[in-house]
């Protein structure tokens, strides 16, 4: 058979080999020779339990993810897959995903809208296209390959199909697009009602995000909001009540450290006495997209978000947005990939040189040089997870400089997510003074 489609049907599994070049199985991959990029896609394919990864080939050579394969007994419409499907769509890693069960192929979008939407906030399994049968592959190869060709797959020549990327790609709908539109959005009404100062409103608004953050990442429990407020099991009760948010803020200050959650005196003082909060978290919690359906925090999975994407909202804290310069995701990879090759690291380490950005904004160049730091020390480490002690020394040599001290504040906090990003959720847990 030929593999432009059928390998979705014919992939054996890794005892049998892969069918086409380019799929790499989960299981089994650490006695692959896999590039040091290649090795942190399969873990986290392996933390979102796939079978396995399509890797394509860029023009310079480099390879990337494009797709995750998944084996399933389960039902066409398994619920427990729509709300994978959610955790792939916000975490955005990869553009693709298969599923593949007796007879079926499904394919779910991840770089587009949130097809796993349903007007009950539930999140159901809906597939942007499927294959019944693998005889059916020719007739589809015929009307449009882009989908099922292992061989654009794998050279990349899938995204030069217009009808493709009209279909599977969408700057507009996709998750970090859609979540930054949704904030700058809530943070123009908190303006325009004039709830809290401006620097307040700003700063409760990002402690709000990371919250969320750990709290979706079991990092914070329900005990940790009854112990200042009496029921309270979410951030968002706290959030309505100025005592108990101060008294929250405080103890994770003591925890966390950092200056993360530090507030200005008279801030606390507003704070405590302040009858817009009931306002204010009524307004975050509640907030919908524009398609009325779900609410923020119902939307994305925040514990699956890149820590990369707080750095995104710089906008909110610039005060000339003309001379703010929003850098992809994309363009800070390759131009890290060449200012800090795994060969150049290697040189700075023996030099015990530092990273410096001059002109730093919100750090979405530093977090990406510290996650290859800490991937590089892995690397020469036979991929050990390096502890807290040598997570906050690599932070060390993370340096940055901007006049505008916002955007210095969410620089800082981008780093400290950068550092939780890479512990498990029991570690942040049991740690004292995380942040340095």
């Amino acid at each position: 058979m030929s593999d432009r489609g059928h390998w979705l049907f014919d992939a054996g599994g890794p005892q049998a080999g892969p069918p086409v070049d380019g799929l790499v199985f989960v299981k089994g991959f650490r006695s692959l020779k896999l590039s040091p990029d290649q090795y942190i896609i399969m873990e986290k394919a392996e933390s979102y339990a796939a079978a396995a990864v399509f890797f394509g080939m860029g023009r310079n050579g480099a390879t990337f993810p494009q797709a995750f394969i998944y084996d399933s007994d389960g039902p066409a419409n398994d619920p427990a897959f729509g709300k994978l499907h959610r955790q792939l769509w916000s975490w955005g890693g990869v553009p693709l995903v298969y599923r593949r069960t007796p007879g079926l192929v499904q394919l779910f979008r991840c770089a587009h809208g949130p097809d796993f939407e349903s007007p009950d906030g539930e999140p159901v399994c809906r597939p942007f296209k499927t294959l019944r049968q693998a005889a059916a592959i020719d007739a589809a190869l015929k009307k449009n390959a882009a989908w099922w060709d292992a061989e654009m797959l794998r050279n990349g020549t899938l995204w030069d199909d217009p009808e493709a990327c009209k279909g599977l790609l969408s700057s507009r709908k996709a998750a970090h697009k859609t979540l930054i539109d949704e904030i700058k959005a809530l943070n123009d009404q908190l303006n325009e009602e004039g709830i809290l100062p401006k620097p307040l409103r700003r700063k409760l608004l990002i402690l709000s995000l990371l919250i969320a953050y750990l709290e979706a990442r079991k990092a914070l429990t329900p005990d940790d909001f009854r112990k200042h407020l009496k029921g309270a099991d979410r951030f968002f009760q706290v959030l309505a009540d100025g005592p108990a948010l101060v008294s929250l803020l405080e103890a994770l200050e003591t925890r966390f450290n950092g200056n993360v959650f530090s507030l200005l005196d008279e801030d606390r003082e507003r704070l405590r006495g302040s009858d817009q909060l009931v306002r204010f978290a009524r307004l975050v919690e509640a907030r919908q997209e524009k398609s009325g359906q779900l609410t923020l925090w119902q939307r994305y999975s925040f514990r699956d978000l890149p820590v990369e994407l707080i750095s995104h909202i710089y906008q909110l804290f610039v005060k000339d947005t003309d001379s703010s310069v929003y850098t992809p995701p994309f363009l800070v990879r390759l131009m890290l990939d060449e200012a800090m090759s795994w060969d150049r690291l290697d040189w700075l380490e023996q030099q015990e040189a530092v990273v410096l950005d001059t002109s730093c904004g919100s750090g979405v160049f530093l977090v990406e040089a510290y996650k290859r730091l800490v991937t590089h020390w892995r690397l020469r480490h036979d991929w050990k997870r390096p502890g807290i002690p040598l997570l906050k020394s690599l932070l060390k040599k993370v340096h940055g400089i901007d006049l505008e001290p916002g955007a210095v504040e969410l620089a800082a906090f981008s780093l400290c997510l950068a550092l939780c990003d890479a512990l498990q959720p029991e570690e942040i847990r049991q740690s004292v003074k995380l942040f340095p």
